[in-house]
């Protein structure tokens, strides 16, 4: 009998040498060994979960708490920007407000006629000008803020300050001479436009001048100006740059606009 207990217990031995070498499962799945043999044949959700797809894997998996952060997204899945599309909405000032801070000696201008808010300093009064424009001039007549929105010339911030240079050039009309313009790129209100730096001087005066103005395209085909205007003297171009910075800051364009 003893040596039957030996011969039985060498046999159960060597079967469960077998079934740990070749991972037969046990009855009812419940052995680590039986859960790796399915993950073998059909990933449960926690090894898709866990693994890292290929480069050229094109699914895209819906994220769960223990999806691994280095599973990449399909391209197919992200929304297609080239470098000619317009930013995303949150990354410009919003066009319908007029919120927005500014310097305690400065004032909020809403041209409701011209659907635009901006900020002109304490003590400035206003010149009459057409129905597309509203003009600021300082107490001292040394400085002019103005705004316009126009579509006469175009809709794009080139077509328009093409048009706004040529009318400049004509004499005749205008009254400036000599104009000077260097162009610049640049972002207004979270779009493309244009910021123009023009030297000229009165027809029938020698004294240099400088304007500074910058386009920004708006709605329904329409383009803003805004220009601030003086003398070309050392003192005077520092603060016409504040004057025009903090101008352009408060700038808002399309407000109530439809």
């Amino acid at each position: 009998m003893g040596e039957v207990a030996a011969v039985v217990s060498a046999i159960t031995a060597v079967a469960g040498l077998l079934l740990a070498v070749f991972g037969i499962p046990l009855v009812g799945g419940s052995s680590p060994l039986g859960q790796g043999v399915a993950a073998e044949g059909a990933p449960t959700s926690d090894a898709v979960a866990a693994a890292s797809p290929s480069p050229s894997q094109t699914a895209t998996p819906t994220p769960t708490p223990s999806t691994s952060a280095s599973v990449s997204v399909s391209a197919s899945a992200l929304p297609s920007v080239s470098p000619s599309s317009p930013p995303p909405a949150s990354a410009s000032a919003p066009a319908s407000s007029c919120s927005s801070s500014l310097p305690k000696d400065w004032r909020r201008v809403k041209a409701a006629a011209l659907a635009v808010c901006f900020g002109r300093p304490d003590g400035w009064e206003q010149v009459p000008a057409s129905e597309v424009q509203s003009t600021w001039r300082s107490p001292d007549r040394s400085y002019d803020l103005s705004v316009k929105r126009d579509r006469s010339y175009g809709s794009t911030p080139q077509a328009a300050s093409a048009g706004q240079l040529a009318w400049y050039r004509d004499t005749a009309e205008s009254s400036m001479a000599d104009l000077e313009v260097t162009t610049h790129k640049t972002r207004q209100n979270g779009r493309d436009a244009l910021w123009l730096e023009i030297d000229y001087h009165w027809a029938r005066q020698s004294e240099p001048r400088k304007r500074l103005e910058v386009f920004v395209g708006g709605r329904a085909g329409y383009v803003y100006q805004l220009l601030v205007d003086t003398e070309a003297s050392a003192q005077r171009l520092a603060e016409q740059s504040r004057l025009f910075a903090t101008a352009r800051e408060s700038l808002r364009i399309d407000v109530n606009a439809r």
